[in-house]
């Protein structure tokens, strides 16, 4: 329970349709600096989101638990977050937490506290069909979150329930005031949660891990120097703001170079790629075929293209696109469909870079 209008809600109809309900809330990182709460406007699992929780729990009468995984959310979800940022990438943080955190780690505690299932607020589905489980896509489409749950496993999807499957988020208000739950108004959080400063770099320099490279060159794809930058890890794939470089046409990031401090950027058709390669690949339900078709998703709000997914080993898999993809980003996950059904995804690692496309 993150203290929020989606986890009190799904907390609250299974704890009406008779079922023991612990409500956990986790702590997951420091809150307060020098003895004084961080604001967190439009950020979860803040203090008051923990005691908003527990208001929840005492109105419906079950117990609420708030548990200390500081330690495993910074090796698990802090450390990879700066680390990816150092190594080109752009990373996606809250994949992460729901894997390590909300699911493995709390797998584990419903053991210790012999519970069976696990369940969260999240908007996704979980289909039974002759002993495989499956996970699908919500009802409601403009809240799906399956995209954060690519890494799902069988074992995983076994103890998992996602009560808010069928429903979409004005139901879920609706729900909240009929049961008297007093966030049934609460925004929705939408930033990283233990990014207090305005921009991730101020974040990565907090954290002591800028590598003080100093002034680094701004190259044009054509290899010309076009300027010099303050750092590689304060640019992302695609972007346009905040290059600073006058050109006669738009200039993109396209790539990031750690080893030599280089950006290099480029006009719009420099972002076309046709491939990517992905490590750390888990599948929900693994296909069986080495090679197969199926749609895949590079970003959470974006459409899903045809792709042809190719089985590397060591959990590597090349993904080749019908059509040219724009702005295919090291770090961020791309996933897998056929239907509204979640094969599974991974991180994407490199792409094809070998020319302009479009």
């Amino acid at each position: 329970m993150s203290g929020g209008i989606d986890s009190s809600v799904m907390a609250a109809l299974l704890h009406l349709a008779g079922l023991e309900v612990i409500g956990i809330s986790m702590q997951l990182f420091d809150k307060t600096c020098g003895g004084t709460v961080q604001p967190a406007a439009g950020k979860c699992c803040t203090l008051d989101d923990f005691s908003d929780a527990k208001k929840v729990a005492n109105h419906l009468g079950f117990n609420h638990y708030i548990m200390n995984f500081e330690s495993r959310f910074k090796g698990e979800v802090i450390d990879p977050f700066v680390a990816s940022y150092l190594n080109g990438e752009t990373p996606s943080p809250c994949i992460l937490c729901n894997q390590h955190l909300k699911f493995d780690s709390l797998v584990r505690v419903a053991d210790e506290m012999e519970a069976k299932f696990v369940a969260t607020g999240h908007y996704a589905r979980i289909h039974v069909d002759s002993g495989d489980y499956h996970l699908l896509k919500a009802l409601d489409a403009s809240k799906d979150q399956s995209y954060f749950l690519f890494s799902h496993t069988q074992a995983t999807l076994a103890r998992t329930l996602f009560p808010l499957e069928s429903l979409n988020k004005t139901q879920v208000r609706l729900l909240a005031r009929f049961l008297g739950l007093h966030l049934s108004e609460k925004p929705e959080s939408q930033e990283i949660c233990f990014v207090t400063q305005e921009r991730y770099d101020q974040y990565i320099e907090s954290m002591g891990a800028d590598p003080n490279l100093g002034q680094g060159e701004i190259r044009h794809a054509d290899g010309k120097v076009l300027g010099t930058h303050a750092g590689f890890w304060r640019f992302t794939v695609g972007q346009r703001k905040g290059i600073g470089i006058a050109y006669p046409e738009p200039l993109y990031v396209i790539r990031t170079d750690p080893a030599t401090n280089t950006v290099w950027v480029g006009e719009n058709r420099y972002l076309f790629e046709e491939a990517l390669w992905a490590r750390d690949v888990s599948w929900c339900l693994e296909p069986k075929e080495k090679t197969f078709t199926c749609a895949a998703k590079l970003r959470s709000r974006s459409p899903e293209t045809p792709a042809t997914v190719e089985k590397l080993g060591n959990h590597r898999v090349k993904v080749c696109f019908l059509e040219p993809q724009r702005a295919i980003t090291p770090g961020q996950a791309v996933v897998f469909y056929r239907g509204s059904e979640v094969l599974g995804g991974g991180w994407i690692c490199s792409s094809d870079r070998a020319g302009a496309k479009g």
